[in-house]
């Protein structure tokens, strides 16, 4: 019997007694019932057997006689008695030679039975069949003595001479089964009903108190105190009923009180609100003004920007000017000076200005080629020239893997403020050995790689419970150093803010026994651009330097160029080594000590090589100002290289031996693309006359007509008299701005396509969108450079685009104007209030997302990219609508898997939106509307 299952959890009380008093009896009634059923089937089948057996084996001993002497009358009568039972159905007898002789019922089966030669009972499924052999057995007693044993043995003759088959019915005891099975059966039923009556009984009458106590208890609960009262439990209960009494009055008691503390909480609250009320408008006034004083900062930040860098422009105008007419490489190096110098202290301004954007979260990267090498050479130099003096002699050492690529794609300016942070820190706290920059790969695929930076010095290093302040804003590791050293102290708060939004991070190691160890990664794309395979210059040289770092620097490269080198570290050493191959050398590399003997001994050492050998000599000279003082130095030698030396440098200076390169000047543009420029009318207008006269010296020489603007108002005036076909246009100008004086500029008919670029001190990104949307083509930073600003008038002079088509070019990736307009039937200003409100909240939106994104939150981080997909397919804004269907399906079927890629470019969609938002133009697209009706 197969008994259903039940979840004892999910019954009731009283169900759950029932069974507890009913499942140990009807357990026990089963197992009775299945023993006694059990049981008597053995028995019967036992009985039936032993009787099939007997009855086979009286018929064999008694009819061995009959068979023997053939008589059949007795063999009927021995069958007719074993057939007399009622369990026999058939009786046959059978000769020696398996022949039936004699047979009574009707056997089952016709054919010839098995024949064993002992009794066998064979069961099968409605019968039995039992088989015996019949002996016939004579005894004969031969009287032979035997005189040695004296014994007589008796002989017994058995012999095989027929079979008794016995078939017997079970059909009987079948019966008897199933009488007996119903009997057992019924009692067994009659049983449990019985017990499942007493048992539902006795569990009513056992959980009746318990309900009655549960419902009082509920009453209790719904605060029914005075029917809990009322509640009767039997005798038995007495002391249960007595505590549930005094319960209730408590609990009563209690509600009471909590009613009144209720009334006085709710009084409190209300006063609080009131109170709340006043703080939250107080606190609304402190916000406003927190606003105001965060907007006065940005403005404060701007004109700084503007004051400072306008100045700053005019003096690198100048220094560049200066520069193409120079021939004397000292002077040439005064000049070089006072350009690092400039761009030393624009360093410092773009340092607060980046904190500010870094505080704003307005920090944004930039992607271009460039090559890594040639930018570390750069930092090296500006860094020695800038922080190196004649007590400090440290050896400055780029080394790269060799599995370094040249060339990358991404924002070198941010990657040079990164280095010239941490190297500059390095060279400012060593005092003596070197400082080591080391670059290799430490992952890369196909598009993208790693690089690991270490930076090694051997400086006065740092207590390990003061390296938590480095990444401080405005704090250094000791506030004496201040003073010595200077700086602002947010090098390296900026410098971690940049290797992490370049998917890096950096870490420190230091002992002040040893030095310290800057290490960073940042991730770049790859470049297509080739390294550049220099032509082996198959030279042998001579190498006088004193420190074995830069032996080994100096001579790994000039191995890798051709170059096979002799290294001496004393003068004794170099003037024997060139006397005995001088017909080998062909350029002496000299180390310069800033010191008379060094100094003497070394111009002894070039007129000699030079006079008596004609081998030219470079100078490597470290620091680059002490050259100054030994002006006859720099005519005997070949060229002057400034210690770090830069591997592009030095190959040119060995590719020119005997040249001074110092004084080639700088490369010019071909006559042929100056053609297309000479002979262009160009407004420039600037409130500073210096940096008007600047531009003068600039493009006048190049055949440029150049008129100057002093104020926005003079600007316009000039303007309405000549057609110009460029304008150089400043931002911060008295009484009318340069976007003001741009927007009336493109009012008039002459010049709404005329190419307007801003000439720039402000670095906020959202002023250079206000610059853009204003009407200007492009913006230049101050300071500005001459290259850049002639090759930015060749391209938007050769430009033939309309305004119009060049803000449709920059939108047509990012927003669908005519999209926009057909969602809602070409009504404008519910087109332009669906973008309004879309554009409004994606702010908010992406921080959001940011943090879905760092809690690995996947659901929320659906729910909020599929808002924005929603919404974008309302508004136009394709750009944004691609990519958010991008990772909102990325999410779903991926989750947070390589999510951070994907959502990258899904921010960076919504801030380029964000970006060119002024640009559409909302009013054009309503009057072409209105010009097709």
């Amino acid at each position: 019997m197969k008994i259903p299952f039940i979840n004892i959890t999910s019954l009731s009380l009283s169900s759950k007694l029932f069974w507890v008093l009913f499942t140990p009896s009807f357990i026990i009634s089963l197992m009775v019932t299945i023993f006694l059923l059990s049981t008597r089937f053995n028995d019967l089948n036992r009985n039936l057997h032993e009787q099939s057996r007997h009855i086979t084996e009286q018929v064999s001993t008694t009819s061995a006689y009959a068979i023997v002497f053939s008589d059949q009358n007795m063999m009927y009568r021995i069958l007719q008695n074993a057939l007399n039972n009622p369990n026999i159905s058939s009786v046959q007898l059978y000769n020696s030679e398996q022949k039936a002789i004699a047979e009574l019922g009707k056997p089952s089966i016709q054919n010839s039975p098995f024949f064993p030669e002992k009794n066998e009972v064979i069961e099968y499924e409605d019968r039995l069949e039992s088989i015996s052999a019949i002996y016939y057995t004579s005894n004969s007693l031969d009287g032979i003595f035997n005189s040695q044993t004296d014994l007589f043995n008796t002989q017994d003759q058995r012999s095989l001479i027929g079979w008794v088959r016995v078939e017997a019915n079970k059909a009987t005891v079948q019966l008897e089964k199933y009488q007996y099975s119903s009997l057992v059966i019924f009692i067994f039923l009659l049983f449990n009903v019985a017990m499942i009556l007493g048992a539902f009984h006795a569990s009513k009458i056992l959980t009746q108190p318990i309900n009655k106590l549960a419902s009082a208890l509920s009453k209790l609960v719904k605060g029914q105190f005075s029917t809990a009262k009322l509640m009767k439990l039997p005798a038995e209960y007495t002391s249960i009923q007595r505590d549930l009494l005094d319960l209730t009055e408590r609990l009563e008691h209690h509600n009471e009180e909590l009613v009144s503390g209720i009334e006085q909480a709710t009084e409190d609250i209300r006063r609080s609100l009131d109170s709340m009320e006043e703080k939250s408008a107080q606190l609304h006034i402190a916000n406003r003004e927190a606003m105001e004083s965060n907007r006065l900062k940005s403005q404060f930040l701007a004109n700084i920007s503007h004051e400072v860098r306008t100045p700053l422009n005019a003096i690198l105008g100048y220094t560049k000017t200066l520069q193409k007419d120079i021939k004397d490489p000292q002077h040439r190096l005064y000049v070089n000076t006072i350009e690092q110098s400039t761009n030393s202290l624009l360093a410092v301004i773009g340092d607060i200005l980046d904190f500010s954007k870094i505080e704003a979260g307005k920090l944004s990267l930039e992607s271009n080629h460039f090559n890594l090498k040639t930018l570390i050479d750069d930092v090296y130099q500006t860094l020695s020239i800038n922080l190196l003096n004649k007590e400090k002699h440290i050896d400055l050492v780029p080394e790269f893997g060799l599995d370094v690529p040249e060339w990358f794609i991404g924002d070198s300016t941010r990657i040079r403020q990164i280095l010239t942070n941490l190297i500059g820190n390095a060279i400012k706290f060593t005092h003596q050995g070197s400082v080591r920059t080391r670059v290799a790969i430490a992952t890369e695929n196909d598009q993208d790689i790693t690089l690991s930076f270490q930076i090694i010095d051997t400086g006065i290093g740092i207590a390990e419970n003061k390296i938590h302040r480095l990444f401080k804003p405005f704090s250094q590791v000791d506030t004496s150093t201040t003073r010595q050293f200077g700086g602002t102290g947010l090098g390296l708060v900026i410098t971690k803010k940049l290797v992490e939004q370049m998917n890096g991070k950096i870490e420190i190691s230091s002992d002040p026994s040893i030095g310290s160890t800057f290490r960073f990664t940042i991730t770049l794309k790859k470049s297509t651009k080739t390294q550049s395979d220099k032509t082996s210059l198959g030279l042998h040289t001579l190498i006088l330097e004193p420190s074995s770092t830069y032996k080994s620097y100096l001579n790994n490269y000039l191995q890798s160029i051709g170059v096979s080198c002799s290294i001496c570290s004393d003068i004794e050493q170099t003037v024997a080594l060139l006397n005995k191959q001088h017909d080998k050398i062909d350029a002496i590399l000299l180390s310069v000590v800033p010191n008379e003997q060094s100094i003497y001994e070394i111009r002894e050492l070039i007129t000699y090589s030079t006079q008596q050998f004609s081998i030219p000599c470079i100078l490597m000279i470290q620091p680059p100002g002490q050259i100054t003082h030994y002006p006859d130095l720099k005519d005997i030698c070949s060229d002057i290289l400034l210690k770090p030396i830069s591997h592009d440098r030095l190959y040119h200076a060995l590719q020119n031996l005997g040249h001074n390169p110092i004084t080639t000047s700088q490369p010019q543009k071909t006559n042929a693309q100056r053609d297309k420029i000479k002979g262009l009318s160009i407004l420039a207008v600037d409130d500073s006359p210096i940096n008007l006269q600047l531009l003068n010296h600039w493009l006048i020489p190049i055949g440029l007509d150049v008129t100057l603007a002093y104020s926005g108002q003079q600007a316009l005036d000039l303007a309405m008299n000549k057609h110009f076909d460029l304008v150089f246009m400043d931002i911060q100008m008295p009484e009318m701005d340069g976007m003001e004086t741009t927007q009336h500029l493109r009012q008039l008919d002459a010049y709404k396509n005329t190419p307007i670029i801003a000439l720039t001190a402000h670095a906020l990104g959202s002023e250079q969108q206000q610059m853009l949307s204003s009407g200007m083509n492009a913006y230049l930073t101050k300071p500005i450079d001459e290259e850049l600003l002639i090759s930015t008038i060749e391209k938007w002079c050769s430009n033939t685009d309309t305004f119009q088509d060049q803000v449709n070019a920059k939108l047509v990736d990012i927003f669908d104007l005519e999209k926009a307009l057909s969602i809602v039937d070409g009504k404008e200003e519910i087109a332009k209030e669906m973008f309004d409100m879309l554009a409004d909240s994606l702010s908010a939106e992406k921080k959001l997302i940011k943090h879905h994104l760092e809690n690995q939150d996947t659901k929320k981080l659906i729910e909020v990219v599929h808002r924005i997909h929603g919404a974008s397919k309302y508004t136009g804004t394709v750009n944004i609508a691609r990519h958010a269907n991008f990772l909102e399906t990325h999410l779903k079927e991926l989750g947070m898997e390589d999510a951070e890629g994907v959502t990258e470019d899904f921010l960076e969609a919504i801030d380029e939106l964000l970006d060119h938002r002024q640009l559409i133009p909302w009013n054009q697209a309503l009057d072409s509307s209105t010009t097709k009706a």
